[in-house]
């Protein structure tokens, strides 16, 4: 088979290191962070290539300088390339980036997921290398659809030229998706190049609220933002389940973003484009959920 490269997805800079050891350490890993021993197996195959670091989805695990630097030095220890996550951006985050980016070594790649972020790295750090995370490249993952009579509507639909045309401009050479809820036959093929795909998690949608921050909290500050940040969600993972509905894809809630799980079929969909070279790239939580 096509050997995809193999992208670790952490938000402290440590714990990684059984990824990179024999392959019994890598199997026994895997199987504890995807609790999906077919899918460990295949993934023990893969050697490690990236660690990225940073959220997608929350400014306050967005990194400090100090642990940008411990995690970009492990990740030069393990002899694999380094990937910084960004998520949404508020105006401070903006501020706290234009600290951040100057210590990426040139050529270094970043995850975009908010415009004002891909402007900034295009007008002030050009020389970094831009990926669209998930975010920038939406499509219907909702987890309570029936069935694959929404398959047509759940497609990935980058082949839009226009979408594609601003990507260029800004300086995006890569795309990150979430494998579509109903894959069909040549699901992946219409990906542009050089694209990634992240399993065995989708996320379904995120805010600026958190959930499981919020739940010690009483009066007026509970489930408001911009409350002090304690990160609870790297411990503290919600269940989301509908009373009365049996639904499909079993759903979490972390921090302030609702993932589901993939599906059989969503991951085979994935495993066979990985190794047809259809994606590139394949991103993995280095966490349990």
């Amino acid at each position: 088979m096509k050997r995809p490269q193999l992208a670790l997805c952490l938000v402290r800079p440590t714990g990684f290191d059984w990824a990179t050891q024999e392959h019994a350490t890598r199997l026994a890993g895997w199987e504890t962070i995807v609790a999906d021993a077919q899918l460990a197996k295949w993934l023990a195959q893969l050697s490690l290539t990236h660690l990225y670091f940073g959220s997608e989805f929350c400014e306050h695990l967005l990194p400090s300088s100090r642990s940008l630097q411990l995690a970009m030095s492990a990740a030069s220890n393990a002899g694999i390339k380094f990937v910084l996550q960004t998520p949404v951006a508020s105006p401070a985050i903006l501020r706290h980036l234009t600290k951040l980016l100057p210590l990426l070594p040139p050529d270094s790649e970043i995850v975009i997921n908010d415009w004002g972020v891909a402007h900034l790295v295009r007008e002030r750090f050009p020389a970094l290398r831009g990926i669209a995370g998930r975010i920038l490249c939406r499509m219907i993952k909702d987890p309570r659809l029936p069935g694959p009579d929404w398959a047509p509507q759940c497609r990935p639909g980058f082949d839009s030229p226009p979408l594609l045309g601003l990507f260029r401009w800004l300086g995006l050479e890569r795309i990150e998706v979430d494998a579509p809820m109903f894959p069909t036959h040549g699901t992946f093929a219409g990906l542009p190049p050089a694209s990634g795909v992240h399993l065995p998690f989708s996320y379904v949608a995120k805010g600026r609220m958190c959930r499981i921050g919020s739940m010690s909290i009483t009066g007026p500050e509970r489930f408001a933002v911009g409350r002090k940040c304690r990160k609870e969600c790297l411990t503290l993972t919600a269940t989301t389940e509908r009373p009365g509905a049996a639904d499909q894809h079993a759903t979490f809630h972390i921090g302030n973003t609702v993932f589901s799980r993939h599906s059989t079929a969503m991951l085979q969909a994935v495993m066979h484009a990985a190794e047809g070279g259809e994606v590139q790239r394949l991103i993995v939580p280095g966490e349990p959920a």
